[in-house]
């Protein structure tokens, strides 16, 4: 497995926790969504499957991503431009979503940004992975989180360096 095509531990919360509901920020090829959302499809149709992805798409045009992306039967979105706009701008409109994969900007400023956009769509079951904690920017960004309404987990999958995980703490 590469850093930048699909990822398994995604496929297999989609699969455990029956998501229907994905974002995506930085899409980069749609090979990681396309996977995600064939994921999703095991445990429900097509139909019912909502994929919404962020990326600037300077090396890959929303048109093919789209196109991939028609080809899973899933309704899907595909939000162009900087996420420092458009996540906060998709935050107000979108529904809650049920797995939110980052794994767009390095620096603090914009994970952190990535983060708060993502936090507003969390419903109780919401798993957030952060990808490329490695990097400082990220890294500050997870340490960051409030550890008493958040949890966070670290993991480090085979060729990928550090992910995080993190779930809202269930309410007393």
């Amino acid at each position: 497995m590469c850093w930048y095509g699909p990822h398994r531990y995604l496929n297999e919360f989609i699969r455990e926790n029956l998501c229907g509901r994905i974002m995506e920020i930085g899409v980069y090829n749609g090979e990681n969504a396309v996977g995600m959302v064939r994921a999703a499809k095991k445990g429900r149709p097509a139909s019912e499957v909502e994929y919404h992805g962020f990326d600037f798409f300077s090396s890959y045009s929303t048109e093919r991503i789209g196109g991939k992306l028609d080809e899973t039967g899933c309704r899907h979105a595909l939000f162009e431009g900087n996420t420092l706009d458009t996540v906060p701008e998709a935050a107000r409109i979108l529904q809650p979503m049920d797995i939110i994969f980052i794994d767009g900007g390095k620096s603090f400023s914009e994970a952190w940004s990535d983060w708060e956009g993502a936090a507003k769509l969390m419903h109780d079951g919401t798993g957030v992975f952060i990808h490329n904690v490695d990097f400082a920017g990220v890294e500050k960004m997870v340490r960051s989180i409030p550890r008493d309404i958040y949890d966070v987990e670290m993991f480090n999958p085979r060729f990928e360096g550090k992910v995080a995980l993190i779930r809202k703490k269930p309410s007393s």
